[in-house]
């Protein structure tokens, strides 16, 4: 099934990221709209969303949603993973499988994209592209998850993609079990705990934490700040 394009529109965007800078990653992982338009979509498809910024109505992508599942109201989907890049120059390549192109009077841009449109192989690998050659880099949000991916593993995946959308708690081949996290040095490492073990939670996290400090090192900008506070502390005993 094919890739398609929708809007985020100014109000949702200022509610949910409305200080989110270029560069920024936004894990949305769903889209709410029952839309006609999008029942093209399946969970081979891709839904790339993208909002428009004033004062000179700038495209942005927002995000690129991946294994959508519709539940009669909203689309869900893996948590994006794109970062948020300006695409206006885009605005006169993109085709769409109508062959017309993005058509709009000046200042009725959001408006023109309010209808869903399916995108060519073309306008998605233009759109990818882009994100993946923006200049902006802004650090990952912290803290960092630590967990890497496991398409195999039999319990659902806990990695920074997939977190959001497993359950807290699910049984497994008769046994409960209970998703639990850990942080330490602005990290934080997801994993999935067997319920019998709830009441030892607290121990599991001070030991799971105590390893991981010993296996990691502070980020450098939260090094060189903890080493300049040593400083002034040092300095005011003296």
């Amino acid at each position: 099934m094919p890739d398609m394009l929708a809007i985020v529109s100014k109000g949702v965007f200022e509610k949910d990221a409305g200080k989110a800078k270029l560069g920024r990653v936004l894990p949305l992982a769903g889209y709410a709209s029952a839309s006609k338009h999008l029942a093209k979509l399946d969970a081979t498809s891709r839904l790339f969303l993208v909002t428009v910024r004033p004062p000179k109505e700038a495209l942005w992508l927002v995000a690129v949603l991946e294994n959508l599942v519709f539940d009669g109201q909203k689309w869900s989907a893996t948590p994006n993973s794109t970062r948020l890049t300006d695409v206006t120059f885009l605005k006169d390549q993109l085709r769409f499988d109508s062959g017309k192109g993005i058509v709009a009077k000046p200042g009725a841009l959001g408006m023109s994209l309010q209808t869903p449109r399916v995108l060519t192989a073309a306008d998605a690998k233009l759109l990818l592209e882009a994100a993946a050659a923006s200049k902006t880099r802004i650090p990952a949000p912290r803290p960092v998850n630590l967990a890497k991916h496991e398409e195999r593993s039999p319990l659902p995946c806990l990695c920074k993609r997939c977190w959001a959308a497993a359950p807290d708690r699910l049984e497994f081949q008769g046994t409960e079990f209970v998703r639990a996290n850990v942080q330490a040095r602005s990290r934080v490492l997801w994993f999935w705990l067997p319920a019998t073990l709830s009441d030892d939670l607290v121990a599991v996290q001070q030991a799971v934490q105590a390893r991981l400090c010993s296996r990691i090192q502070p980020f450098p900008d939260e090094a060189k700040s903890a080493a300049s506070e040593g400083s002034d502390e040092d300095e005011d005993e003296a």
